[in-house]
């Protein structure tokens, strides 16, 4: 299992957040499906202590770790529920922790619905092509922490006619590390070489940051995707280090307003302030 600090809780509570409400606007749907890309154990263990543990047992026997869900056992366990759901991950270890999870904790009647396909997330075009009807609605979560994620499949997914994307945007977790010395990296995550341009117009490093962010969600936008929305995930709720964004892809305003009304109460319960000038 991966271990986590509270800044990748508040994704999650931002997913699961987003997840119950998208269930409740499409209740009257007839078929919609979920689909996790890098579904993982399914189960992290949360710990913020500076030890030395990376993750498994040592994070728990410790005394520090605390085992939660991950996105896909949240999805899962949801009060409503999807028409099916597929959980994709690559690593043979991982899917053997994911259907255990699966086995002990699903419901009955939800294990039936879900389908694991050990693949690259990037093959996601082909495997939703292969499970789910045309007409369907389908909300996926591509949560890489690199540059796995590549443009390519973003602009497959953007032909879908109801699809929604949850995705997260790591430049300050690990894309800015590759910036000057993986380039053919970052042209799969970007799509092509035309971010060193946008890169290089920025000043300093915070100004490239956000040169960065709005050239990523432009070209969001320039594959049809009418409604992006994201929020800046830090260390600490509204204080420490920026790590990265969470955006949300959608066709429709409906997906844009809800996810709005989610980022802007913080997740302690407090209303950000709106000012106006």
């Amino acid at each position: 299992m991966r271990r986590i600090k509270s800044h990748s809780l508040q994704k999650l509570q931002y997913f699961k957040k987003y997840v119950d409400a998208y269930l409740l606007a499409t209740k009257k749907m007839p078929r919609k499906y979920f689909i996790d890309a890098f579904a993982g154990t399914g189960k992290c263990i949360l710990c913020g202590a500076k030890c030395k543990g990376r993750g498994g047992s040592r994070c728990v026997k410790c005394g520090n770790g605390k085992v939660i869900d991950g996105s896909a056992l949240i999805v899962a366990k949801t009060k409503n529920v999807f028409s099916g759901y597929i959980f994709i991950e690559i690593g043979k270890k991982n899917i053997d922790l994911l259907k255990r999870f699966i086995g002990e904790e699903v419901s009955e009647d939800r294990k039936g619905r879900i389908s694991i396909e050990k693949n690259d997330a990037n093959k996601l075009s082909e495997i939703i092509h292969e499970h789910i009807p045309g007409q369907a609605g389908c909300l996926i979560f591509l949560d890489p922490e690199g540059p796995e994620l590549f443009w390519e499949t973003l602009t497959n997914l953007s032909k879908i006619k109801k699809v929604e994307l949850l995705i997260l945007y790591p430049y300050d977790m690990s894309l800015v590390r590759l910036t000057t010395g993986y380039k053919e990296k970052l042209n799969r995550f970007y799509g092509s070489e035309k971010w060193t341009e946008q890169y290089e117009a920025g000043r300093n490093a915070e100004e490239r940051k956000e040169i960065l962010l709005n050239y990523y969600l432009n070209n969001l936008k320039s594959l049809g995707f009418e409604y992006v929305v994201c929020k800046q995930v830090r260390r600490k709720i509204r204080e420490g280090k920026a790590l990265y964004h969470l955006i949300l892809a959608s066709h429709h305003p409906v997906g844009e307003k809800i996810m709005r009304q989610i980022f802007d109460k913080e997740l302690d319960g407090q209303i950000k302030m709106k000012l106006k000038f």
